[in-house]
């Protein structure tokens, strides 16, 4: 009786635990749900979370429900607008790009100006609208392992992996009869010449700039947006260039840059003949003006400067901000005005080479740049998320900046404008 009684006893003693473990476990689950829903609210986000109890059995609702807003859905703000700063996708973002919302078949009730980006694990293309920020996908054509992206009003640039390690870059296009079900649009893709070792935008979409490595040389090429009638531009033995088309047509390169290393730019003319802009700075980081001469410079040599020159007969002056040109965009409404994100905080010595590789990471705050004035002011404080810039694009209008979160890749949007 008596070892009857103590098992009675001991197994009241575990269900008891049990029950409290489970008890313990519910509240600490709520809890945590109470804070990413928290964290979601101070993002613009008001999605419920991914379920997969779906009748339809489809992937695409888990995709969408992802995103800021379900598609067709209405925007969780009573005046159905998003938050000046507002995080409009939670997947991974391959590459976006402002187009015409042409394919597009919600009604759009903002602008004919949409956000387009690809999404990195499916390659799955959306539509964003930019005052409501609800979500609509364009095409149900599956590329998986899309690392980058460029989407412009001609087109999207693809970069994708084949199973055998291989970079592929194609042009792609969606169908024309995707108009109507989202069942029925793919994505047809043209491959541009293999080879391909980085690819760059053009900020009026019809060209291409791109570098192939040929008999040990890094060579630079111009072409339509569909890959054709290549132009040579220069050869280099220097492997690593980043390539702009700037105003009148003009291609400006510049070298890769790494922390204390001194870095030069250079206008490509005729000939293969490489003109120097400007040269031997550390760290250098270059941002040209897409219709003027004016250009945005950051050094960076055991701290970040950011620098402007407004014109070819000016000299350039020092910006009262600490920020690298790729976390810059021009105004496309006033010539001498850009928009940068600066990191809170003084980054480590060698933050070029540890952000290019993902080692660090900032949390910046959005700051208004007048280049002629050499002056700053705060445009957007920092939220209660932070996020660190990485490829940010400004729209035709100048209304909006959208760029990715480089610690999840995440799609922010920026109204610039109260």
């Amino acid at each position: 009786m008596k070892t009857s009684s103590a098992f009675r006893y001991t197994l009241l003693v575990i269900i008891a635990l049990i029950l409290i473990a489970l008890g313990f476990w519910y509240f600490f689950i709520q809890a945590r749900q109470e804070k990413i829903a928290k964290e979601d609210a101070g993002r613009g986000l008001g999605s419920e979370p991914p379920s997969f109890g779906s009748t339809v059995g489809n992937t695409y609702e888990n995709i969408v429900s992802s995103l800021s807003t379900p598609v067709g859905g209405k925007s969780e703000r009573s005046d159905g607008a998003l938050p000046r700063l507002a995080q409009v996708g939670k997947t991974p973002t391959a590459g976006l790009g402002f187009i015409g919302n042409a394919l597009s078949t919600q009604k759009s009730s903002s602008t004919s100006t949409m956000l387009r980006f690809m999404e990195r694990s499916t390659g799955y293309i959306f539509d964003v609208d930019l005052k409501t920020g609800v979500v609509e996908r364009l095409t149900n054509t599956l590329i998986p392992y899309v690392y980058e992206a460029i989407a412009s009003k001609r087109g999207i640039i693809v970069r994708s992996v084949s199973e055998t390690g291989a970079i592929i870059t194609a042009v792609g296009t969606i169908s024309a009869s995707s108009t109507s079900d989202v069942k029925e649009r793919t994505l047809i893709q043209n491959p541009l010449p293999s080879g391909i070792r980085a690819i760059f935008r053009s900020l009026a979409g019809d060209d291409l700039l791109y570098i192939k490595r040929e008999k040990g040389e890094a060579v630079g090429f111009r072409a339509a947006w569909d890959g054709t009638k290549p132009q040579k531009l220069f050869s280099s033995n220097v492997s690593d260039w980043q390539m702009h088309l700037a105003s009148n047509g003009r291609v400006i390169i510049v070298q890769r840059s790494s922390d204390g290393i001194a870095g030069s730019a250079y206008i490509v003319g005729n000939g293969d003949t490489l003109i120097p802009l400007i040269r031997n700075v550390p760290g250098l980081t270059l941002l040209p003006h897409p219709s003027s001469s004016a250009f945005l410079y950051g050094s960076s040599s055991g701290g970040l400067a950011l620098f402007a020159q407004v014109d070819e007969k000016s000299t350039s002056v020092a910006l009262p901000i600490k920020t690298i040109a790729d976390k810059c965009v021009w105004s496309r409404n006033e010539k001498t005005i850009a928009y940068c994100a600066v990191p809170e905080g003084k980054p480590s010595v060698n933050f070029l080479d540890r952000w290019h590789r993902g080692e660090e990471h900032t949390s910046d705050a959005w700051w208004r740049v007048d280049a002629k004035d050499a002056s700053a002011e705060i445009l957007s404080p920092p939220g209660n998320v932070p996020f660190d810039v990485e490829n940010p694009i400004i729209d035709d209008g100048g209304n909006y900046i959208a760029f990715t979160n480089a610690r999840d890749k995440a799609l922010w949007l920026l109204r610039i404008k109260e």
